[in-house]
């Protein structure tokens, strides 16, 4: 699976230590940043360029077709994601709203014939999502989409177990698609979406969580290295896991290993940490976990048909 990692500008240029795709979003991105993608993709490195829809829904901002095609022409990417705005919930799916994405898609292909448009669905009920995939594969996108998982994940009333559900049914309903799911990508759920045969996603987890003073443990999650006392109910780090941090990122070829201490202690230290640990460690998920039992289900739900997964999907229920 491809980990495209999520950045905001050019201070950590992480490029020039893994060789994963990267993302961004054009409504935020620095100039400095825009200005190196011709570099960055002259490496070898991909360049996704995020349309800012959860922004735009959680912002209550609008940017029209125009605006966005002016913005993409203006960039030097590989990926360009369409103009999909995302619902803040299932309930608020309609076939209006699908018929609108999937018209900003095709005029926004249909005016830059040269540019990679990436289609995406969303949270939507069974037979929208699976209308949306049909239609969007008119245009034989190389990738689709699997977006505003976020929005609701995020939304106490719906589960991560339903979001991941839904895209379960587009793998089994597509088996041969490329679908990237976008913005869901810790550490953990990596690992539940590689399981789930997803071809690619994104991630800011890497550099999100080190703002917060937090370091990624193979296998056990995050643990906090700081100093203050809020520390959003993340436990300190024990002596014991940083050698285990160590000790994994040694075991992996870590190139900074040497600098180790002095990487933990700071934000853009962890940050590359974190970025190592996610794409380069492929460690389990501990029991002790708080997204293991979510693990498990989703194991037992890939073994069910179709059919059964659309009557829970469909149905609402919650994770039991």
């Amino acid at each position: 699976m491809h980990i495209v990692l999520g950045v905001a500008n050019g201070s950590i240029p992480i490029w020039e230590i893994l060789d994963n795709d990267i993302m961004f979003n054009h409504l935020v991105a620095s100039k400095s940043l825009i200005r190196k993608l011709k570099a960055i993709r002259h490496r070898g490195i991909g360049v996704w360029v995020d349309s800012g829809g959860y922004q735009i829904l959680k912002k209550g901002l609008k940017i029209s077709i125009d605006e966005l095609l002016r913005r993409y022409r203006m960039l030097n990417a590989d990926y360009y994601m369409s103009l999909d705005l995302p619902v803040p919930s299932i309930r608020f799916a309609s076939v209006e709203v699908v018929r609108r994405n999937i018209s900003n898609f095709v005029e926004i292909v249909q005016r830059l014939p040269d540019h990679t448009i990436i289609p995406v669905v969303h949270l939507y009920p069974s037979d929208l999502l699976i209308w949306a995939v049909e239609k969007y594969l008119e245009y034989d996108p190389p990738i689709i989409a699997y977006g505003g998982v976020v929005p609701s994940t995020l939304n106490r009333r719906e589960s991560r177990l339903r979001s991941l559900l839904g895209f379960l049914i587009l793998r089994k309903y597509f088996p041969n698609v490329r679908f990237h799911v976008l913005g869901l990508g810790s550490y953990v759920m990596v690992r539940i979406l590689k399981a789930l045969g997803a071809w690619s996603i994104d991630t800011s987890t890497w550099r999100v969580k080190a703002a917060y003073g937090h370091v990624i443990i193979p296998g056990m999650g995050e643990r906090y290295v700081g100093s203050r006392k809020i520390r959003f109910g993340t436990p300190p780090i024990k002596p014991e896991e940083i050698e285990i941090l160590y000790r994994e990122l040694r075991r992996s070829r870590f190139p900074l290993i040497d600098r180790f201490h002095e990487l933990i202690s700071s934000f853009k230290g962890r940050a590359i940490i974190n970025a190592w640990v996610i794409t380069r460690i492929d460690g389990g998920i501990s029991r002790r976990s708080s997204f293991y039992r979510l693990y498990r289900q989703i194991v037992e739900f890939a073994q069910m048909s179709i059919d059964e997964l659309v009557e829970i999907y469909d149905g609402g229920k919650e994770a039991s």
